[in-house]
């Protein structure tokens, strides 16, 4: 049985000389939009992200708003729902249109869904809400008030007013899963992250309050959004508007189980494989227990000692090229790099992103900034040494721990592509994988990574924001990277991403 942090990512990992090839079933390939046949799609008023303003910047570094009675319009709903997953392009292929999305999903199988439920919005009944992105509309999957003060994954006050929206993250297993197979959770985890830090970001930029939460009763919120367990969960769950604790812990449990045909919206392929790894750690981390305290010193855990540190100099100049809105919808992953070194100025603004602390997250003694550790590689950045830096979020300073030039290697190490490479620097993130079975039990995987991907989704928006290419990297020869970042036994790298100026210009 796969019930530990460590067992499934090293059971998970890549070896060039211990993989073996297998062939995609084109034929039962997954659709990528989830329908609800014979429900209706209720469209939401136009929104028109690209004139959201301020920039990105200044939406990720500013505190999210204390909630509050704060109430929320039916065009508020729209523009945070076009802000965080909307459509933004379409290519055509001999097979039909393919549409890309505002968030990045590895290999583009988007296996995320969105959901919402919904209390006293004006021209919007009550109920729970599936949200049809290729048509910007919405699904009613049931009817009724069941937002209260006291939630499944609420730990605190169930006394508080409750909230006004929750949005709820879910994955469909299967859609990255063809392709991936067992592997598939890890990008699972960080395409959710990706969502998530969206939908927080399109919260704030509409100046709406909120919190995250990723501890509830998985077992609870499957059943209340009709999922069919085997194919699709929940992973994470935004409260927005008034304080409150989310989903009423009776009224989800109570509530009546939906008809067959909307489980059955969780089957996404005519001849679905199930993975038993991917299942059992799944199942696994759906167990949510109390941190065992002191959270180790992630940077610590994973070995490093840097020799000397650097003040990031947040605020030293504002690169950004265009408003938070258009870099939602101008976002792409571009591999195209040339040669030329990031700015100064550019660097520190994304670091300054990467280091402002995600808000926090109902949890049992869980911070973001505790599950992680991120860094750079640098190659080629104007006025900073090729080496290897880790990020303290808590100083907003970076560490170095190894002078060189990483970039080829770690390129080599990306099942030996090229185009890492030439990107002027490498953002990771790694964690100590010993650390977070002991302190979280396998939920602390979820942690992790759906933190990675948060993170991952600010250096995407910031790069496309201050006129860069970027792209993620989640295949990679596990054990290599490690040795590279030059990790202890117990930790690993999590999540790349290779940034730099490109070819095209991005406007």
């Amino acid at each position: 049985m796969v019930t530990t942090c460590t067992a499934y990512h090293r059971l998970t990992s890549y070896n060039r000389y211990r993989m073996s090839g297998h062939t995609l079933d084109w034929s039962n390939q997954p659709v990528v939009f989830k329908d609800y046949p014979g429900l209706e799609v209720v469209p939401l008023p136009p929104a028109a992200p690209a004139d959201q303003r301020p920039g990105l910047l200044q939406i990720a570094v500013s505190e999210w708003a204390v909630p509050s009675m704060a109430a929320i319009s039916l065009e508020q709903l729209s523009l945070v729902l076009a802000l965080a997953y909307r459509l933004t392009a379409r290519s055509r292929h001999a097979g039909g249109d393919f549409f890309y999305r505002s968030v990045p999903s590895a290999g583009a199988l988007y296996p995320c869904e969105l959901y919402l439920a919904t209390r006293d919005l004006p021209g919007l009944p009550d109920g729970l809400y599936h949200y049809a992105i290729g048509r910007h509309g919405l699904v009613r999957l049931r009817s009724g008030h069941f937002l209260d003060s006291a939630a499944p994954h609420a730990q605190r006050d169930r006394t508080a007013p409750a909230p006004a929206v929750v949005f709820l993250v879910t994955t469909i297993f299967f859609r990255s899963a063809w392709k991936y197979r067992a592997r598939s959770y890890r990008y699972h985890l960080l395409d959710s992250g990706h969502l998530l830090e969206s939908l927080v970001l399109a919260l704030k930029a509409a100046s709406l309050p909120g919190k995250v939460s990723f501890d509830f009763n998985d077992q609870e919120v499957n059943a209340f959004l009709g999922c069919d367990v085997g194919q699709e969960g929940c992973l994470a769950m935004v409260d927005a508007g008034a304080e409150g604790d989310g989903l009423h812990r009776e009224a989800t449990a109570a509530a009546t189980r939906l008809p067959e045909a909307i489980q059955a919206a969780s089957r996404v392929a005519s001849q679905e494989v199930s993975y038993p790894a991917l299942q059992e750690f799944h199942e696994a981390s759906s167990r949510v227990v109390e941190a065992q305290l002191p959270v180790p010193d992630m940077i610590e855990a994973v070995g490093q000692s840097p020799v000397s540190w650097h003040p990031i100099l947040a605020g030293e100049a504002q690169p950004e090229q265009m408003s938070f809105g258009e870099a939602t919808g101008r976002r792409r992953s571009h591999r195209n790099f040339i040669s030329e070194p990031i700015p100064r100025s550019t660097f520190h603004a994304l670091a300054t992103l990467l280091g402002a602390p995600c808000p926090p997250a109902e949890s049992w003694a869980f911070l973001p900034e505790q599950s992680i550790a991120p860094g750079f590689l640098v190659g080629n950045v104007e006025g900073l040494d090729p080496g290897c830096y880790w990020l303290d979020r808590s100083r907003l300073c970076l560490g170095l721990t190894r002078a060189g030039r990483f970039l080829p290697p770690m390129a080599h190490s990306c099942l030996d592509q090229e185009w890492p490479e030439r990107a002027g620097l490498h953002c990771f993130v790694a964690a100590n994988l010993e650390v977070l079975d002991s302190t979280w039990g396998p939920r602390g995987y979820r942690y992790a990574m759906l933190t990675a991907g948060r993170l991952g989704h600010r250096v995407y928006l910031g790069a496309t924001a201050f006129g860069l290419g970027c792209c993620g990297i989640g295949a990679f020869y596990d054990e290599e990277t490690a040795a590279l970042l030059g990790l202890n036994p117990a930790s690993v790298m999590l999540y790349l991403l290779a940034v730099g100026p490109v070819k095209r210009a991005l406007r």
